[in-house]
């Protein structure tokens, strides 16, 4: 009795899951197939390559229907609150990505600026984790602007 109570509790619960829409996030659909990227930081441009490739898109192609320049990427970590012995307790971390593009017949376009910020507490006594968790933020503010560009590109082509 119990195993057909649990069967079909694990069965409501799955079918509750399943009918709320949930889906996992697949590869961004864009309007073109080549595209060549300059400039950036090697680890930004290597996550948005990445994404490229994951769309479909034929990265550094010879005579590339969109041209990609990254004029600046840059992370600025800034002391949001101190505690009362003058200790860090949090920090903001601000990403700000400026880039242009220019189509195979176009102009540059004018440059697009687009950044994100995440605020984090920060425990001296934890310093270990507290790094990873930068590090862990920074990824996802990355990926997010990325997500961002993908989709500005296409939608600009």
């Amino acid at each position: 009795m119990k195993k057909i109570l649990r069967f079909i509790l694990l069965l409501i619960l799955t079918s509750s899951f399943i009918s709320c829409g949930y889906q996992l996030r697949g590869a961004q659909e864009v309007s073109f197939k080549t595209i060549s990227i300059n400039g950036g930081s090697k680890k930004f441009t290597n996550i948005l390559k990445k994404k490229f490739n994951q769309s479909g898109v034929l990265i550094n192609a010879l005579d590339s229907e969109i041209s990609l320049e990254i004029i600046n990427d840059n992370l600025s970590k800034e002391i949001l609150s101190l505690s009362s012995k003058g200790k860090v307790r949090e920090y903001q971390i601000v990403y700000r990505v400026t880039y242009r593009v220019k189509t195979k017949v176009g102009e540059w376009g004018s440059p697009v600026k687009i950044e994100t910020s995440r605020d984090y507490t920060f425990d001296d006594a934890n310093i270990i984790a507290k790094t990873e968790e930068e590090l862990r933020i920074i990824k996802g503010m990355q990926d997010q602007l990325v997500r961002t560009m993908v989709t500005q590109i296409s939608i600009s082509k």
